[in-house]
C-alpha cells in the first residue's frame, strides 16, 4: 500500500499528442535504437517523450 500512487489536489497533467504520425516516430525510434545499441526501454521512453506533449501544471486556489 506504501508503493500506490496518489493524485495531489492542485496538480493537472496533461498528455497530448504532437502534429507528427506515429509510424513516423516508432520508425525514427527504432532505428535510432538499432543504430546506436540502446536498450528497447531506453528508446520507447524517448520515442514516447517526442510523440506526446507532456505538461504538468500546478495550481493554488486563491483565498477571498
Amino acid at each position: 500500500m506504501e508503493t500506490t500512487m496518489v493524485p495531489r489536489f492542485g496538480v493537472t497533467i496533461d498528455i497530448t499528442p504532437r502534429e507528427l504520425p506515429f509510424a513516423l516516430i516508432g520508425g525514427g525510434g527504432g532505428s535510432l535504437g538499432i543504430w546506436a545499441g540502446a536498450p528497447a526501454y531506453a528508446v520507447s521512453c524517448g520515442a514516447l517523450l517526442i510523440a506526446f506533449r507532456v505538461s504538468v501544471r500546478v495550481w493554488k486556489r486563491h483565498r477571498i
